[in-house]
């Protein structure tokens, strides 16, 4: 950990966002602070109005960490997207990292991310891969569960290619952005994680993808295909208002918008999930033929990437995850 005094400016900001996490908050926040860094760096923890235990130990670590953690305490419930926003619009460094707080670091995260951004001064957000675990202790490297070198070619990922994987590409927690490219400060509507992700390299830029884990992020089996909050009414929306918003602003992605569009349709027709119907509407709103070879590569993806492919992971491993 590398200490600050109030008048710096921290080099590396890193935002959590945590309600009714008092399980986890704790693990969270210690792997951060805990982080053996080169530079000085900030912690925002934005609680949004937790009724159980989390506010008293957000508390307990401004206290203990007076010039590191800044607590941001809701005094209500105000969901997450403006809880997001809230954390972020608050971040002072260069470098930018989320982690939510029912995930934690692994050790020499924020140097790799931070450095990995200093020597790549195109990309504008990078990712790393997450161990897994489940209920049981059973963990996996993934999120996603193959890396997307299998898939794509290189390490950069424009605008075109996030239109079409969105959250296939990785975790939220394992995220670090530059600042600079920051351009969403403000919304009135929930929405998905990429839409940030995917505007940081709408003008340009690239993202990247690590290949290492480092941190954690804690996964619950409900189903065989993919999460239960990927096929739920919420995020399906969410994604469906990413899409309206981008693809008004940026018709020149119509043709991937469309590939993701009738992908999911036909997903959901299979898995009788809802809002099919809407994802089709806005496929044929795209007035766009998506690449077949497009959909191909969204279907492996995807396959290789669900939660079946998880419990595969999970079943090979006969004792706990202890990280090193």
């Amino acid at each position: 950990m590398t200490m600050q005094t109030n008048e710096q400016r921290p080099f590396v900001s890193v935002c959590v966002v945590t309600y009714n996490q008092e399980k986890y908050i704790r693990q969270c926040l210690q792997s951060i602070v805990d982080q053996e860094t080169d530079f000085d760096f900030e912690v925002i923890v934005g609680d949004d109005g937790s009724t159980d235990g989390t506010r008293e130990i957000v508390k307990e670590f401004a206290e203990a960490y007076p010039a590191i953690v800044k607590p941001v305490l809701q005094p209500r419930n105000i969901g997450p997207t403006q809880n997001y926003l809230s954390v972020h619009n608050k971040a002072r460094g260069q470098y930018v990292a989320h982690v939510d707080g029912d995930d934690y670091c692994l050790p020499g995260k924020l140097q790799r991310l931070a450095s990995f951004l200093e020597q790549n001064p195109e990309c504008r957000i990078v990712w790393h891969r997450v161990h897994i675990i489940n209920e049981h202790g059973q963990s996996a490297v993934g999120m996603p569960v193959k890396p997307m070198r299998e898939f794509v070619p290189g390490n950069r990922l424009y605008a075109r290619d996030l239109a079409k994987y969105y959250g296939m590409t990785g975790c939220h927690s394992g995220s670090m952005y530059r600042a600079s490219a920051r351009k969403v400060f403000k919304l009135t509507e929930e929405t998905l994680d990429y839409f940030f992700s995917l505007s940081f390299v709408i003008d340009g830029g690239y993202a990247s993808y690590i290949d290492e884990p480092y941190g954690v992020y804690r996964f619950f089996s409900f189903e065989n295909t993919m999460t239960r909050a990927k096929g739920g009414v919420v995020t399906g929306r969410g994604k469906l208002s990413l899409i309206k918003v981008y693809l008004a602003t940026n018709p020149e992605l119509a043709r991937q918008f469309a590939a993701q569009c009738l992908f999911e349709f036909l997903r959901r027709s299979y898995l009788r999930y809802p809002l099919r119907w809407d994802y089709l509407k806005l496929f044929f709103r795209c007035r766009a033929i998506p690449a077949p070879s497009d959909l191909i590569l969204i279907a492996r993806i995807f396959a290789s990437n669900r939660n079946s492919s998880l419990v595969r992971e999970f079943s090979r491993r006969t004792t706990p995850f202890v990280p090193a």
